[in-house]
């Protein structure tokens, strides 16, 4: 007697790598593929998923297995941690081309919403000139101080050469009153 069941076979476990080499490494590999296999035939199914539901979760798996989450960390796992990062960008890109193959009828936009992209990007140039405004600021006020620096050092150094010059002056001058002191004395004593 023909039944479809005596043709239909139960998927088998896939095989644990080498690594699995425990009972828990075997489990948690076991639930890893399982877990996979559940997420993908959701996105598959054209489900509707949120990020958490279409990405394997560690904990979660922790969780089916039976043991603590700390468990499947990078350290402790590395193997399986690998495993799990592998599936989930397997499950991403199928996410990403299921989401880019799919037929989206566009809307119009309304007219608030039109108004609403306008008065962002409205503030966006803004932003963007004022941002302007404050560096070109900010270049001058450099470019004013250098001139000014410049400025107070040829002062400086001009004031220097002035007191030098009236240094030298003042010498000459009490010089002379010297001279003209003796000059003064020597004829009171006369």
């Amino acid at each position: 007697m023909f039944e479809l069941d005596n043709f239909l076979t139960s998927p088998q476990a896939p095989e644990a790598p080498e690594w699995a080499n425990s009972e828990t490494k075997r489990a948690l590999y076991r639930h890893v593929c399982a877990e996979f296999e559940r997420i993908k035939s959701r996105i598959e199914s054209g489900e509707n998923l949120a990020i958490k539901e279409r990405k394997i979760v560690a904990r979660t798996i922790a969780r089916e297995s039976g043991v603590h989450d700390s468990l499947l960390n990078k350290r402790r796992q590395p193997d399986i941690h690998e495993l799990i990062t592998q599936n989930n960008k397997e499950l991403d890109k199928l996410w990403n081309h299921l989401e880019a193959t799919k037929y989206k009828t566009s809307k119009k936009p309304s007219k608030a919403k039109i108004e609403d992209e306008l008065r962002e990007a409205r503030a966006e140039i803004e932003r963007l000139t004022n941002l302007r405004l404050s560096e070109a600021l900010t270049s001058a006020i450099e470019l004013q101080m250098t001139d000014s620096q410049r400025a107070l050092v040829a002062t400086v150094e001009h004031l220097k050469a002035e007191v030098e010059r009236l240094q030298v002056r003042n010498g000459e001058l009490s010089k002379q009153l010297r001279n003209m002191m003796m000059a003064v004395d020597n004829i009171k004593s006369k």
